[in-house]
């Protein structure tokens, strides 16, 4: 255990060469301090630290007694903690840079994009701003002093609505937007958000229906990112990876992060780890493990609940949907959908749906037919519609995304090969049958087993299905 002194000295060096994931691997030190050691003002870094665990652990009950017992003298400490507790509301987040401004007390330490490659949905959610980006921007750039350096406030803002646009599908404006930020954030040496702004770029690229190649990106990644505050995101940048290898369609590497590097939900559960589990329930998905997936994203929805995470609710019901709808459980997976398009079309998270392609529209299409769009109101029948091509757009660019991995011991005779290849060259049943000598009904049953191997229903499907494989 170190000393509450020793985890003073670290806590001063928070951001520089101690991050958030050195805190958590102290936090058994940390969970020992006395509770007269823990409210000394002499050790405010290290009840910081406390605090900061309790974020990660989940335990957000705890928060407020701790905060309620910091003394007056360390005001700007318990702001800055209050400015950090998942459960702030808008309103009160508001406030507390009210606060700041009174006592002329800026915090320019807070991370923004705390474990998530995200600006809009780091360190809380920010999408309720959006609509108020461009009306209130004097206003909001004046905020943005107070938790940030001013030197770079303005592209911080400017990344802001860039994700923004992102989500209307303003993907033109976007672009120009986050293009100049990139460049202003490696300049100024910003590795977080240089990097959060790369994904969202990465992000529109696959939203134009260009390719993204993972490893290049990585390579980027790694080539803009010097030692200096990559800590503080390279945890994230593994499940980026596999993100990309997810529309790439590249199992291998998908099935190897699952088993050697995904964060495990079972062993110690962290909250920084958020954007890692959304990533393993889509991986979860793709080998077809969906109690698992399931389990995963109804776990970390309570925790998001209480946090107020609007974005991640969104994100992770559209992860129920596709999964319950891919177990054959169509009530759940509608209702996850119903929860999700109830956020959506309130904060215009037009892409959050779009990007998830082509399973995400099968759930789209059903749930539109099971409605018969007669239930849906005017503005809702709109809202659905547009997502509908949108997504169909995205299930077309990018055939391979969440595509469903189809297991190595699944084992193909000659014939059956030799079939598919015929299939492909778009051969009759009779004309197939005339090759081999067999009859029509001997074709039919071949191609049943093949289709129940391929998981298919057309021979479209099946050999769409056996390329995809390498099977042919």
């Amino acid at each position: 255990m170190l000393a509450v002194q020793e985890l003073n000295q670290r806590m001063k060096n928070i951001s520089i060469n101690y991050f958030l994931i050195d805190v958590h691997k102290d936090k058994e030190s940390y969970y020992a301090i006395s509770e007269e050691e823990l409210f000394n003002p002499d050790n405010h870094l290290a009840l910081c630290g406390y605090i900061l665990n309790l974020i990660m652990d989940g335990r957000l009950d705890e928060i407020s007694g701790c905060l309620d017992r910091v003394p007056e003298s360390l005001l700007i400490t318990k702001l800055g903690l209050r400015l950090i507790d998942p459960r702030v509301s808008w309103r009160e987040f508001v406030k507390i840079i009210d606060k700041l401004k009174e006592l002329n007390r800026p915090i320019t330490s807070v991370v923004l994009t705390v474990g998530r490659p995200s600006l809009m949905n780091g360190l809380n959610d920010f999408s309720r701003l959006g609509p108020l980006l461009k009306k209130y921007k004097a206003l909001i750039l004046e905020d943005l002093k107070y938790i940030c350096d001013e030197k770079i406030v303005l592209y911080i803002y400017n990344l802001l609505l860039a994700e923004y646009n992102y989500q209307q599908n303003n993907l033109v404006e976007a672009e120009m937007l986050v293009s100049s930020v990139i460049k202003a954030f490696d300049k100024h040496d910003e590795r977080r958000l240089l990097f959060s702004a790369l994904y969202l770029q990465s992000k529109i690229f696959l939203a134009q229906g260009k390719t993204v190649n993972a490893d290049s990106y990585i390579e980027e990644i790694n080539n803009r990112s010097k030692e200096k505050g990559k800590a503080e995101f390279s945890y994230n940048i593994d499940a980026v990876h596999v993100l990309f290898s997810l529309y790439e369609g590249n199992v291998k590497r998908i099935t190897t992060w699952l088993k050697d590097s995904a964060p495990d939900e079972y062993k110690d559960f962290n909250m920084l780890d958020t954007y890692r589990y959304l990533i393993k329930i889509r991986c979860y998905m793709v080998t077809k493990n969906y109690a698992a997936a399931i389990a995963l994203a109804e776990k970390i929805r309570f925790l998001l609940t209480a946090g107020k995470r609007h974005l991640d609710l969104c994100e992770i019901d559209l992860l129920l949907a596709m999964n319950f709808f891919q177990a054959g459980k169509k009530d759940f997976a509608f209702q996850a959908l119903e929860r999700a398009l109830k956020i959506a079309r309130r904060r215009k998270l037009y892409r959050l749906i779009a990007d998830e392609g082509e399973i995400m529209l099968q759930v789209l299409l059903a749930y539109g037919e099971e409605k018969n769009y007669s239930e849906l109101k005017s503005k809702e029948t709109d809202f659905f519609m547009k997502i509908i091509e949108m997504t169909r757009e995205m299930a077309i660019t990018h055939p391979h995304y969440l595509k469903v991995y189809f297991p190595d011991n699944q084992k193909f005779s000659q014939m059956e090969i030799d079939i598919l290849k015929l299939l492909e060259m778009g051969k009759s049943k009779e004309e197939i049958g005339r090759y081999f000598f067999i009859s029509l009904n001997t074709v039919k049953y071949h191609l049943k087993k093949i289709y129940t191997k391929l998981e298919a229903s057309t021979s479209n499907q099946a050999v769409w299905n056996a390329r995809w494989i390498g099977l042919i």
